[in-house]
C-alpha cells in the first residue's frame, strides 16, 4: 500500500519489528575494539565514556539540511539545551550524486561537521547507510544506481555492494579518523537502517556480513549496530526497559519528536513529548536521540515526494533556528540526566523499595537505585494536577504536611541518599533539579519550583557544615533547606554551606527562570547565566566575561540576569529594546526568459541522449527534478490519437512547438487531436520528489520512476486504460491453498474489498482477491492487466486458470489476455495474495489497458534539467503578452536589504500565484514549491543574504505569473544578537 512506508516508520518500528520480524531485531550493540574500549564502551547498565559513566542525550539533525556557515550557530543551540551527543545520517547522494564524483567540501564537508561537533565538546553517532530513508528524495541512493543492470538493493547483490564499497572507500575515512579513541567525536556507528530483515546485532544474510567486514577493514573500532534501535514516537511504551538478557544499554537511536509533516509548535507537543522523555529516564533508559531535534531544509532537489523545502519536523529547533517550546522541555530533561548519570548509568529496578511512597494511590511509582544513589519518580497519568504526600519511613516528622504538586502527565523525580562529593551526600531532594553543576570547590544545584511547592533539600554531610544562611538548618552533620516557594519569583533564590573545603550552592527559581538558564564550560570552568532568552558563544577575556545573548524581536522588556561563577553570583541586565522589522520585500522590475525552447521544432539535440524507447529520468545523469522528451510523430490521417507509454510525475505535451495538453504521467496515455503528417512531440515531465523506498529490497530501475520510459504506443481512438473496481476478497488458510486455484465467487464468502485497505492486520496471511473484467467490445483480441503493486506475492488467475506469478512488493508487472474469445464475456480475476509482514494486499488500483495493436513510438530524444537558471544571457522585461502559456519559464529580480545591525532577520520568500518549480537566491537553491507544510514560504538561511542588492531567479514549471511574490518576514523566528561582557572582579 501506499501508505505502507509510514505505516512501517511510525507503527511497526515501534516495536522494533518485535512482532513481525522478531527473527530478525534485537536491541544489541557490537562492542568496541579492545584499543577503544577505554574512550567508549558499555555494560549492561549503562555507557562509560572516556571510562565514566554517561547518560547519552543525543540530538538528530542532518548537517545536509544545514548550509555549512549555520553548522556552528545550530550544533550551540543543541549544546545549551543540555545534549551532549548529535546524531546524523551521511545520505550517498548528497556526496556522490553523480557516479565516481565525490564531494565532501563546502556544503558536504562531513570531515568539517564533525570536527565542530568535536570543538563544541559534543559526541557524535553517524549513521553511514548506505541506505537512510530520512525523507529524502530516492530514500538516499543516487539515481545512476537505477541504471545499472543485475542492481537489487539492501541484499547480498555483488553490483550493488560494489557500489557500496567505492563510496565507503570516500566516505567511512572521514568518519573513521574521528572516532572518540583517536581523538574525535565519534562514539557510535550505525550501518544500514530500518532494514526489514536485521536490526541490533541481527546479521541475517551475507550483505550485512559485508557491511560489517567491509567498515570492521576499515577500521571501525567503535561499537556499532544495525538499522536502529527502539524507533517509536513513545520509544519507552509500557515503561519495561530492563533486560537481563540484554548485555548493552537501552538506547533510542529514533525518538520521533513530532512529525516530519508539522511545522511549527502546536499546543499540547511540549507536555506530550516531555513526558515520553522522562518515561524513558524512570524506567531505566540509558540514553535517547531525538529524531528530529533539528530539522533544516530540503535545499536542492533533495526532497521525497511528501516534503517540498522545508524539513522542518515541528520540532524544538526550528526550520530557521528558532527556539520552541519543547526546545525547553529537551532542555530540562537532558541536564537532569546527564546529573545524574552515575545513577542512570549504572540502575537496577527499585520500584518495589517504594512502593506507597505516594499517599494517593493514582500516583504510579517507579524508581532507580544504584551505588551511586536513588532516583525515585512520581508519575502522574491523569489530565487533572495532583497533590500527594508522602510516606517516608524514617523521616515522618520531616515530611509531614508537606505535598508534592504533580501538573497533569508530568512525571516528578525525587532524590534520595545521592553522593554529591566526598563531604556532602543529598539525603533527599523533594523539590526538582533541573541541574547539578560541579564550579572549581563549589557544587551548584539547580532546582524549579512554583509558588507553594516545597523547597526542601536535605544534606548529611562528614565534616561539621557552617552556614551564614538563617535559611540553612544545621544540625550536626545534617543540613536541611525547609521552605516553600514564594508567589513571585522575579530572580533565583539562593540558599549556601559549606561542608569541609567544599561550598554547595542551591539556586532556587520557577520554571519561567529555569528556561532561561544556560550552562557554559568556558576555559575549563562551567558558569551559569540565568534570566536570558539564549546564550549563545561564551568566553573569558580580561577578567571579563564575554557572552552572546539572543532576543526575539518582537521583545522589548529588559532581562534580568545573574551570572553564577564558582564563588558569587553577578548581577546584570540586557536592555529591551525592540527592533522593528519590515514585514515584507516588494518584488518588482521583473525580467523573464522562456524555459520552453526544447519544445521547438528546430532545437539542436546533438548533446540529448538518444534511445529507441524513452528512458527515465536521471538516465542521462541528471539530478533535478526537470527533463524534455522528444519523438516524431508519424499521423496518417486526421483525428483523435491516443500515445501509451509509462510514466511517472507531471507533464506538459507540445505539438510543433505549442503547447498541446497538460498531462498526469502516471496515467500512463495521453489523447491528442492530431493532422495528418508528421509532428514534432516535446514533453516536458518533472516530479516532486521521488519515494524514499522505506523497507524496500531488490531491483530498483523500475521502482517509482520519473518522466517516460518503457515503449512507447500511438493508436486512433482511445483513451484506451481504465480503472478496474468492484473488489471482493477471502481469507485463505494457507499458503497451499493457492494450489487448489480460487473458490468459486460468492458474495458470502468474498466480502467488499477497497484498493489500499491491509486485510492482514499487521500479520503474515493470505487472501484470495476478486473482480470482474467487464466484456470487451467485439474485435479486441488483446488486453493488458496492470498491477503497480501488490503486497507482497501474488499469483493471478483468469477464469480460475493460474497465469502468471509475482513476487514483491512496490514492484509493477503485467498480465496479458490475448485469446479473443476470453475478452468476448466477462471475465473472473482473481489474485492470490501472499502477505509475510505488516499490512498487506493491493497496493494501487489495477488498470486495463485495451489499447491491443497500435504503432510502435520509437527514436526518442533525452535531456535533464531546467536549462541553466543563472545564466546572464537571454532575459527581457516580464511582458504576459510574450510569455507562452502552459510552459516553464524563468524570472529573475534583485531585492535590497539593509545592514543587519545585530539583528537576524528571517526571510522568507512566498511564491502565492506559482504553480511547481525552484527558486535560486544569489545562487543558492532553497528547494521545492510549493510548500506541503501548514506554512507559508521557502526559508532563506541569513548566510545567503547579504546588505544591499540580492538576486532572485525562479523557475516556475508551470508557466504562473509571477507578480504575487514577496518575500516575507517570520518575524517569530527574527531575532536581536547582542554581545554583552560582564566584569568578574
Amino acid at each position: 500500500m501506499r501508505l505502507r512506508y509510514t505505516i512501517l516508520t511510525s507503527i511497526l518500528l515501534i516495536t522494533g519489528f518485535t512482532t513481525a520480524h522478531s527473527q530478525g531485531s534485537n536491541d544489541h550493540i557490537f562492542p568496541a575494539s579492545a584499543i577503544a574500549k577505554p574512550f567508549i564502551d558499555f555494560d549492561s547498565k549503562g555507557f562509560l565514556v572516556n571510562g565514566k559513566r554517561t547518560f547519552i542525550a543525543s540530538a538528530g539533525l542532518e548537517y545536509a539540511r544545514i548550509p555549512h556557515e549555520l553548522w556552528y550557530d545550530r550544533l550551540l543551540r543543541i549544546k545549551r539545551a543540555g545534549f551532549n551527543c548529535i546524531e546524523i545520517y551521511t545520505i550517498w547522494n548528497f556526496h556522490e550524486e553523480r557516479e565516481g564524483k565525490f564531494n565532501f567540501t563546502g556544503d558536504r564537508d562531513l570531515g568539517k561537521f564533525l570536527d565542530i561537533v568535536k570543538q563544541l565538546g559534543l559526541y557524535a553517532i553517524v549513521r553511514v547507510g548506505p541506505y537512510y530513508c530520512a525523507e529524502w528524495d530516492n530514500g538516499g541512493y543516487p539515481i545512476w544506481l537505477k541504471f545499472k543492470k543485475g542492481l537489487r538493493v539492501r541484499e547480498d547483490n555483488k553490483p550493488f555492494e560494489q557500489y557500496v564499497d567505492r563510496f565507503f572507500d570516500h566516505l567511512l575515512p572521514v568518519v573513521f579518523q574521528r572516532q572518540i579513541n583517536k581523538g574525535g567525536a565519534v562514539i557510535l556507528v550505525q550501518l544500514e537502517n530500518e532494514h526489514p530483515n536485521g536490526w541490533g546485532t541481527i546479521m541475517p544474510d551475507g550483505y550485512f556480513k559485508h557491511l560489517q567486514a567491509k567498515a570492521l577493514n576499515m577500521g571501525m573500532q567503535v561499537p556499532y549496530f544495525f538499522s536502529g534501535l527502539h524507533h517509536a514516537s513513545d520509544p519507552a511504551g509500557d515503561g519495561k526497559l530492563d533486560d537481563d538478557k540484554r548485555p548493552n544499554p537501552w538506547f533510542s537511536t529514533e525518538f520521533w519528536a513530532v512529525w516530519y509533516s508539522q511545522y511549527g509548535a502546536k499546543p499540547g507537543d511540549a507536555e506530550l513529548y516531555d513526558r515520553r522523555t522522562w518515561k524513558i529516564i524512570a524506567h531505566g533508559g540509558n540514553g535517547y536521540n531525538y529524531y528530529m531535534a533539528h530539522g533544516g531544509s530540503n535545499f536542492g532537489y533533495t526532497n521525497n515526494d511528501e516534503d517540498a523545502a522545508s524539513y522542518d519536523y515541528g520540532t524544538g529547533i526550528g526550520q530557521a533556528g528558532d527556539l520552541r517550546p519543547i526546545y525547553y522541555t529537551f532542555k530540562r530533561a537532558a541536564w537532569f540526566s546527564r546529573s545524574f548519570q552515575d545513577v542512570l548509568e549504572n540502575s537496577t529496578n527499585a520500584s518495589d523499595n517504594y512502593k506507597g511512597i505516594a499517599a494517593d494511590t493514582a500516583i504510579k511509582v517507579s524508581a532507580r537505585t544504584s551505588p551511586a544513589g536513588d532516583l525515585i519518580f512520581l508519575d502522574n497519568p491523569g489530565i487533572a494536577k495532583v497533590s500527594t504526600s508522602l510516606n517516608i519511613k524514617g523521616s515522618e516528622d520531616l515530611f509531614a504536611g508537606k505535598k508534592i504538586n504533580l501538573q497533569p502527565k508530568e512525571i516528578y523525580p525525587l532524590v534520595h541518599n545521592y553522593k554529591l562529593n566526598e563531604d556532602a551526600t543529598l539525603d533527599w531532594v523533594l523539590t526538582r533539579v533541573f541541574a547539578i553543576v560541579k564550579q572549581a570547590n563549589t557544587t551548584t544545584i539547580v532546582v524549579d519550583a512554583e509558588a507553594g511547592d516545597p523547597l526542601l533539600l536535605r544534606f548529611d554531610t562528614k565534616v561539621k557544615a557552617s552556614s551564614a544562611s538563617g535559611s540553612v538548618k544545621i544540625d550536626n552533620n545534617s543540613v536541611l533547606i525547609n521552605e516553600s516557594m514564594v508567589a513571585t519569583v522575579e530572580k533565583p533564590i539562593e540558599y549556601t554551606f559549606n561542608a569541609g573545603s567544599r561550598t554547595i550552592r542551591i539556586v532556587a527559581m520557577n520554571r519561567t527562570l529555569t528556561d532561561k538558564t544556560w550552562i557554559t564550560e568556558t576555559d575549563g570552568k562551567n558558569y551559569i547565566i540565568t534570566g536570558l532568552n539564549y546564550v549563545g558563544d561564551a568566553s573569558i577575556k580580561n577578567e571579563q566575561f564575554k557572552l552572546t545573548t539572543e532576543t526575539p524581536l518582537a521583545q522589548n522588556a529588559v532581562q534580568k540576569a545573574i551570572l553564577y561563577t564558582d564563588s558569587k553570583g553577578i548581577a546584570f541586565s540586557i536592555d529591551g529594546q525592540k527592533s522593528n522589522q519590515q514585514q515584507t520585500i516588494s518584488l518588482s522590475n521583473w525580467q523573464f526568459k522562456t524555459a520552453a525552447t526544447n519544445a521547438a521544432t528546430n532545437v539542436n539535440t546533438s548533446g540529448w541522449l538518444k534511445s529507441t524507447d524513452p528512458q527515465p529520468m536521471g538516465a542521462d545523469a541528471d539530478v533535478t527534478a526537470d527533463a524534455w522528451y522528444r519523438a516524431t510523430l508519424n499521423i496518417p490521417s486526421n483525428g483523435k490519437y491516443t500515445l501509451q507509454v509509462k510514466g511517472g510525475g507531471r507533464g506538459q505535451a507540445f505539438i510543433d512547438g505549442k503547447p498541446a495538453a497538460k498531462w498526469k504521467l502516471n496515467d500512463n496515455e495521453l489523447t491528442l487531436n492530431l493532422t495528418k503528417g508528421k509532428h514534432t512531440l516535446a514533453v516536458f515531465a518533472a516530479h516532486d520528489g521521488r519515494d524514499k523506498l522505506a523497507a524496500y529490497l531488490g531491483p530498483i530501475d523500475e521502482v517509482d520512476s520519473k518522466g517516460l520510459f518503457g515503449k512507447a504506443f500511438i493508436k486512433k481512438g482511445g483513451p484506451f486504460i481504465s480503472e478496474l473496481g468492484d473488489w471482493y476478497f477471502a481469507k485463505a488458510s494457507k499458503k497451499d491453498d493457492v494450489k487448489q486455484g480460487p473458490p468459486a465467487f460468492d458474495t458470502s464468502v468474498y466480502k467488499k474489498y477497497k484498493i489500499g485497505n491491509d486485510v492482514f492486520n499487521l500479520k503474515e496471511g493470505y487472501a484470495w482477491f476478486h473482480a470482474t473484467i467487464p466484456q470487451q467490445s467485439a474485435g479486441t483480441a488483446k488486453i493488458q492487466l496492470l498491477f503497480k503493486s501488490v503486497d507482497e506475492n501474488a499469483t493471478v488467475f483468469i477464469n480460475g486458470k493460474q497465469v502468471a506469478h509475482h513476487d514483491g512488493w512496490n514492484q509493477p508487472f503485467e498480465v496479458n489476455i490475448t485469446d479473443a474469445e476470453i475478452l468476448k464475456h466477462p471475465v473472473d480475476l482473481t489474485v492470490f495474495i501472499e502477505n509475510y509482514s505488516n499490512e498487506g494486499g493491493i497496493d494501487q488500483p489495477v488498470k486495463i489497458n485495451a489499447i491491443g495493436d497500435a504503432t510502435a513510438v520509437t527514436n526518442w530524444q533525452l535531456k535533464g534539467g531546467p536549462g541553466d537558471a543563472l545564466a546572464a544571457q537571454g532575459w527581457t522585461m516580464a511582458d504576459a503578452a510574450k510569455q507562452m502559456k502552459n510552459a516553464p519559464v524563468f524570472y529573475r529580480t534583485t531585492f535590497s536589504l539593509p545592514p543587519s545591525n545585530g539583528n537576524t532577520f528571517i526571510w522568507r520568500f512566498d511564491p502565492e500565484g506559482l504553480g511547481h518549480g525552484s527558486v535560486w537566491i544569489n545562487g543558492h537553491n532553497l528547494g521545492r514549491y510549493p510548500e506541503k507544510l501548514d506554512m507559508k514560504g521557502l526559508y532563506i538561511p541569513e548566510c545567503w543574504l547579504k546588505p544591499g542588492l540580492n538576486q532572485v531567479v525562479v523557475y516556475d514549471e508551470d508557466g504562473n505569473g509571477i507578480n504575487k511574490t514577496r518575500i516575507a518576514a517570520e518575524e517569530a523566528a527574527g531575532r536581536s544578537i547582542k554581545e554583552y561582557s560582564i566584569p568578574l572582579n
